[in-house]
């Protein structure tokens, strides 16, 4: 079939470093009959520039530069280059680097029907086809060139028809006969710069002609140095400008990325840039229950964060997590400065089991389940399996008690009263409908089905004995293999010692809620309301029902804050009135760290290690009464804080430092896994799967005027 001819056209203004690599790159990579390269210079006032493009254009024949007279603007200069075009045209911007072969794979989608407008490739920074994590600029390892993206986007593309809301204007391929029928950008309306682009690509639906996403193909963007991106536009004119045009364009791309169609596309690249990357150090999957590095701070995720962070070098980490509707993520930190994701939208996939199959061949050494909430239960069993037929060890810590209550904490789901189904008795009935709900069986399924889980696992950790002493009373088959890994804490150093007596400052830190005392500590504040006790709440924006006098709200807070923070307020000591078994505490080390004395609950792993090590008090959480006699008989006794403050000074420089718990990781891991697996050989399957295929297609309504 003969193909019209077509133009590459670079508009350029200034930008001389990146104008020189995009040109190097257009004029080594591309071939084909019929190319034209030109180059549009929108009167740039940088004088290195004439004699930049001038010394391109005697290297190559193909090459045209046209200088405009005086500056028009980049959709006046991009309309001029376009309407003197003969055939097809590609409008790349200048600060863009392109691969081997890249306009032949541009050129055989848009003519593959005559139905098709735009092609638009996929790039590291192009919103919706930026990959593997769309809408946001990707910053690789290093050594990931765009050779081997491009050769990712190879191996991993499709070459299906994926049809996008709109182009994304840093290289789009557009067919003469669609733009014959269409016309080009709207100068009237977009002069300025801004969603022209956007609004040529409603106008192709329009008239019946694809926008589509060329899966097979990367281009490097760098962003924000091409005249179009520069700044010189005007977005809110132009996005209301689009609007009042296509009154359903918003609507249109807010659904499009509410449901991601393209999160297949996605995965597959990240998943081939995973298996083409594997290094020399460990590679450990990670189940947790929230993205991590994402503002969301429970224990969980300050302990997977800070042990990701203490094994640096020794650790490649990625992270699979899940949302509220089954929704996975699959988070890549290869070193300090880059992380990567993309999505595994296993709830939509009809074959789940495959894609972490391939997650797995992508040269993991090691499983480790940090937390399996929100994880669909078929899921976790198929991780299990994939892992076993590969004979991948897997660790699985207990963090709290999930296992055993789905609401976690041994606390009825529905009213927050202690756990009634442990040893003989009766499920919580707030626990069966929490159970019910996720997974659609009764609390003794639950039981029986994570007994199993559990049982595949081939080290379980806890970071307490008390922990550990729960779970064996309904688990005990799991004793030779569940041990005691403490959690290792930050140092953050010790406070200064008070002057005189204590001043009535009390802090509670950390998330509120139920889970953490809030109702009675609310009624331990009412029993206190008549002395000067001041009540300082780290971490909460908000308690109870409206504000008290007596109570200070400080937000939330960094962790190398809280030092400040604490010695600012005169803290005399710590509450801590958890009303389940904690497993662990952070909130009770980072006291101690601080040299701060502790009341706290006797339950779980609090009440554990203040028996053993001292630095505090233990009471009843259920008895506010008693909880607000303790507080005042210790606020009144200037001896007995002094001497749970030396107390509380002593022990904190014996907690398992982040070092200390990096070091006995280490050897965890590598007693499980001693040598590194190789990736698969080959590239993995393209075939997409049916139910990703149909979003592809009329996966959105077509943005017409109303």
């Amino acid at each position: 079939m003969v193909r019209p001819p077509v133009d590459v056209i670079i508009p350029v203004y200034n930008g001389h470093a990146a104008v020189a690599r995009c040109l190097e790159s257009v004029l080594a990579h591309t071939s084909g009959e019929g190319v034209r390269l030109v180059v549009a210079d929108d009167a740039s006032p940088d004088p290195r520039l004439p004699g930049l493009l001038s010394s391109f254009a005697a290297r190559d024949p193909r090459l045209t530069v046209v200088r405009r007279e005086q500056n028009l603007g980049f959709v006046r200069n991009c309309n001029l280059a376009m309407e003197a075009a003969s055939g097809d045209v590609v409008l790349l911007n200048s600060d863009t680097e392109v691969p081997a072969g890249w306009l032949e794979r541009l050129r055989a989608l848009a003519h593959s029907s005559d139905r098709v407008g735009s092609v638009t490739p996929l790039s590291n920074n192009a919103t919706i086809c930026s990959v593997p994590r769309w809408l946001e600029p990707n910053c690789y390892p290093p050594g990931v060139d765009l050779a081997l993206l491009d050769e990712v986007a190879r191996s991993s593309g499709t070459g299906e028809w994926l049809e996008i809301p709109t182009s994304v204007g840093f290289c789009v391929y557009y067919r003469r006969d669609a733009l014959e029928a269409v016309g080009c950008f709207d100068e009237e309306l977009f002069g300025t710069g801004y969603g022209e682009e956007n609004d040529l690509a409603c106008r192709m639906r329009e008239r019946g002609y694809l926008n589509l996403l060329c899966d097979a193909l990367f281009v490097w963007h760098e962003g924000g140095v091409s005249f179009a991106e520069s700044g010189s536009g005007d977005l809110a004119g132009n996005l209301s400008r689009i609007t009042q045009r296509w009154p359903r364009y918003h609507e249109v791309v807010r659904g499009f990325i509410q449901r991601n169609p393209l999160w297949g596309v996605q995965a597959r690249f990240g998943l081939e840039l995973l298996r083409r990357t594997k290094s020399d150090r460990r590679r450990v999957l990670y189940l947790v229950h929230h993205r991590l590095w994402a503002g969301i701070i429970g224990g969980t995720e300050l302990h997977l964060s800070d042990l990701i962070e203490s094994l640096g070098e020794c650790l490649d980490p990625v992270v699979l997590s899940f949302d509220d509707s089954g929704r996975g993520t699959v988070q890549w930190r290869p070193d300090a400065t880059a992380r990567l994701e993309f999505p595994l939208d296993l709830g939509s996939a009809p074959d789940p089991a495959s894609w972490l199959e391939r997650l797995l061949d992508a040269g993991i050494d090691l499983v480790h389940f940090q937390h399996t909430m929100r994880a669909p239960l078929p899921v976790v069993g198929a991780l299990l399996e994939a892992a076993a037929h590969r004979q991948l060890p897997v660790a699985w810590t207990l963090h709290d008690y999930f296992p055993l209550c789905p609401g976690a904490q041994l606390l009825d789901a529905a009213d927050g009263t202690p756990c009634t189904s442990l040893g003989e008795g009766p499920a919580c009935a707030g626990c069966e409908d929490q159970a019910r709900r996720l997974a659609g069986c009764l609390v003794a399924e639950w039981r029986d089905t994570y007994r199993s889980l559990l049982q595949r696992a081939d080290l379980l950790i806890t970071p307490s004995a008390t922990a550990r002493e729960i779970i064996l009373g309904s688990f005990p088959e799991l004793a030779p293999r569940l041990v005691v890994r403490p959690h290792g804490v930050a140092d953050p150093g010790i406070l200064p010692l008070p002057h005189g007596p204590a001043r009535g400052r009390v802090a509670v830190l950390g998330y509120g809620g139920r889970h953490k005392g809030d109702r009675l500590l609310g009624d331990v504040i009412d029993a206190l309301e008549g002395r000067q006790v001041t009540w300082h709440l780290f971490g909460r924006e908000r308690f109870g029902n409206g504000s008290r006098r007596n109570v200070v709200l400080h937000g939330t807070y960094r962790r190398e804050d809280l030092p400040g923070l604490l010695a600012a307020a005169e803290i005399d000591l710590v509450l801590l009135l958890s009303p389940w078994a904690e497993t662990y505490s952070y909130t009770l080390s980072e006291a101690w760290r601080l040299g701060l004395p502790v009341v706290g609950s006797s339950l779980g792993a609090i009440g554990e290690r203040l028996a053993c090590l001292g630095g505090g008090v233990t009471v009843d959480p259920w008895d506010p009464a008693a909880v607000a006699a303790a507080v005042g008989r210790l606020l009144d006794d200037p001896q007995a804080m002094a001497a749970l403050r030396s107390q509380a000074r002593a022990i904190g420089p014996t907690l398992p430092s982040l070092q200390d718990m990096a070091d006995d990781y280490a050897v965890l891991y590598g007693a499980l896994a001693p040598e590194r697996r190789s990736p698969a050989p080959h590239p993995f399957p393209v075939e997409p799967d049916p139910g990703e295929m149909q979003g592809w297609m009329g996966s959105f309504r077509s943005p017409l005027r109303f």
